[in-house]
């Protein structure tokens, strides 16, 4: 073991200014060439945006960084890092993803994050290997120990001026010293348990977040945060026994009456076992007491929580999962709501590999009509299947780990894009249902090779009129594949690989899945908004240039302050799964001509009439750390992008918010 030496801190007056970084050298195959992405690094105040953007916030400084090894990194929210830096450490920025995200009046967004998100994506789905988790370079510092150490943090962002305000006990008028213990463990949570903020709302002057944790036995639970807007007040938390939330929306009958509701559903994304429910519930507290009463009884206390179970017993163990749900105006004048559901996780059987003929695969769901009054305990939700992953996707095994992403309702269309999680999708799906086939496919370099590349997805988008609904469900229409998959690679039982045209028997109409980047995984986010429907991607192998790159993975942290050196391993690396997804993503850009939207940076387009999307941004809005488009909200009639981001170093780290400026973009067309 090897220990860093301790010693006191000196103080500076300002942050170090980091310095400029003249290229961005990334590796395209081992020792064999190098794809260089002129990256400029400006100042933490100065614009570095391209396209029609303005930055105008960014994550706020929280910790004082040494190095990933150090046992002297000084994690602090609420310190003013920015003007009290030590001498001989730099600034990071912790706060990578804005998780979730929610507008209050016209000038306050609050942002609920998850720390560190890119720190644990490429072991948990590029199959990176953990042994190299501890890795550092001149834009990351990761550690699965600086994860799970790491807290989720709220801020009010004013993206007019971007001021940023933390929530923490000091700046909340009452209910300080209750938040503080919200965001502690109990002694029932696992240790490997991360609080994330996926869902946030609002309901009046009441703020939501939902966030994820496990409990020991691996159980999904959710805890459930709620805030008086107004007020500047915490009023309590309540944890509900579910795997995930994903959104909190707030649904209006005919009459124009409103209902606050969110979805919870049964997943292992985050490690849970899957066991969870799956639940449309509606919230039936008081402003005053927002966790009294409801029949949603899996609390810790057995006692009501404030939510109602307000769907029907044929959707809880059945389906998994639901991404979204969209509120629109159908053709015969009624509301209804759309809903993405993933696969129930359990779908087919851990130890036997055979199918739960109950369970559905992935499928879009139409409720029917929103009654008046909405859904209630006595009056609950009912819908049908409009469309399943397996009217697309042949790859029976495979498609099991594909999910819906975004959807959005624009210009007649319901518009609905998929999710492939990287190696936790089909790559860790087939083996459960197939493991025979899984082992025959993979025993080999080369088998292992195909079978990454094969059952890789990026993400396909598709469109249905809102006219030919009926006909879709009732199959005798299809929805328009946009972007998509003209064909699949199956592996038939005898372990050969065989092309196979899409479910559907069409071309996509636009083009390629991802927009023609493999990395482009997950439809992330959408915003009908002016006559423009915007669609954010998530690109997986944005920090992968760096991580198989740039990133030292020599040491293994055991605890802070002390680690275990690794050897051969930049031979490891370079021969793990990440490197051969990695390799093959770069080799097909290379072949389409595609190497310069290779380069680090998540993309925004739009579309606008019925014709092809328009690229708004390839490239992270000028930031190769921002990663994806991970959330969006209007404020005052101003649209407002927020980015995930793989960097918790360097000025560019963190996430950011950007606005999008319609006549920037007007006048650069």
């Amino acid at each position: 073991m090897v220990a860093t030496p301790g010693s006191g801190c000196i103080k500076m007056d300002q942050e170090s200014a980091v310095e400029a970084i003249q290229s961005f050298t990334c590796r395209v195959f081992a020792a064999l060439m190098l794809l260089c992405s002129a990256i400029s690094v400006h100042s933490a105040g100065e614009s570095v945006t391209t396209g029609p953007f303005t930055r105008s916030a960014q994550a706020p400084i929280d910790e004082a960084f040494e190095s990933v090894t150090s046992g002297r990194n000084i994690l602090d929210a609420t310190e003013d890092w920015r003007h009290n830096m030590p001498d001989g450490f730099q600034p990071k920025r912790n706060s990578s993803y804005p998780w979730g995200t929610t507008s209050y009046g016209e000038e306050e967004l609050w942002v609920g994050t998850i720390a560190q998100g890119w720190c644990v994506w490429p072991v948990q789905n590029l199959n990176y290997p953990m042994y190299l988790s501890t890795y550092e370079s001149k834009f990351t510092g990761c550690s699965p120990q600086g994860v799970l150490s790491s807290p989720s943090l709220i801020y009010i962002i004013n993206p007019e001026d971007g001021t940023s305000e933390l929530i923490h006990e000091g700046t909340l008028s009452s209910g300080g010293e209750a938040f503080r213990q919200s965001m502690e463990k109990h002694d029932e949570m696992s240790a490997m348990s991360i609080m994330g903020l996926r869902a946030a709302g609002t309901y009046g002057d009441l703020v939501f977040f939902a966030g994820h944790h496990l409990h020991s036995g691996g159980e999904g639970w959710l805890r459930i945060f709620v805030f008086n807007a107004r007020e500047r007040s915490f009023l309590g938390y309540r944890e509900l026994r579910g795997d995930t939330t994903r959104r909190f929306k707030t649904i209006t009958d005919r009459q124009g009456k409103t209902g606050f509701y969110t979805i919870i559903g049964a997943e292992t994304g985050m490690t849970q076992n899957g066991d969870g429910p799956t639940v449309m519930l509606r919230w039936v507290g008081t402003a005053e007491q927002p966790f009294k009463g409801g029949d949603y009884r899996q609390t810790l206390d057995g006692k009501g929580a404030g939510w109602d179970v307000v769907s029907g017993p044929e959707l809880d163990g059945n389906f998994g999962m639901i991404g979204d749900f969209k509120q629109f105006t159908h053709i015969d004048g009624s509301e209804r709501l759309i809903l993405s559901s993933a696969s129930h996780p359990h779908l087919y059987d851990p130890d036997s590999g055979e199918r739960a003929p109950s369970k559905h695969g992935s499928v879009m769901l139409l409720s029917e009509p929103v009654p008046d009054g909405g859904w209630t305990r006595d009056n609950p939700m009912s819908f049908e299947i409009v469309f399943g992953m397996d009217r697309y996707d042949p790859d029976v095994r495979g498609r099991w780990g594909a999910k819906w992403g975004t959807t959005n309702i624009h210009d007649g269309y319901i518009y609905f894009g998929t999710y492939h999680q990287g190696t936790s999708a089909a790559h860790s799906h087939f083996e459960i249902a197939d493991p025979e086939l899984f082992e025959q496919l993979t025993d080999t370099d080369e088998g292992l090779q195909a079978f990454l590349a094969n059952e890789w997805r990026a993400s396909s988008v598709f469109r249905m009129k809102l006219q030919d609904l009926q006909a879709i469900t009732e199959q005798r229409k299809a929805p328009e594949l946009l972007y998509g998959y003209k064909e699949f690679r199956v592996a038939n039982a005898r372990g050969e690989w065989q092309t196979v045209p899409n479910g559907l028997g069409v071309e996509p109409s636009f083009g390629e899945a991802g927009m023609g980047h493999p990395g482009n995984i997950y439809s992330w986010t959408s915003l009908s908004h002016d006559g423009q429907l915007f669609w954010g991607f998530f690109d997986a192998f944005s920090g992968a240039h760096d991580l198989l790159s740039m990133a030292d993975a020599s040491r293994l942290l055991l605890f802070p302050g002390y680690y275990l050196p690794v050897p051969y391993w930049q031979y490891f690396r370079d021969n793990s799964q990440a490197r051969m997804l990695y390799d093959w993503a770069e080799s097909e850009m290379q072949v389409k001509g595609m190497q310069k939207e290779f380069g680090p940076g998540g993309d925004l387009v739009v579309f606008e009439g019925n014709g092809a999307a328009r690229v708004l941004t390839n490239n992270g809005f000028g930031n190769p750390c921002a990663n994806g488009v991970r959330n969006v909200e209007v404020l005052n009639n101003r649209i407002y992008f927020a980015t995930s981001s793989w960097c918790n170093l360097s000025d560019r780290a963190g996430f950011e918010i950007y606005e999008y400026r319609r006549a920037l973009d007007d006048a650069e067309r």
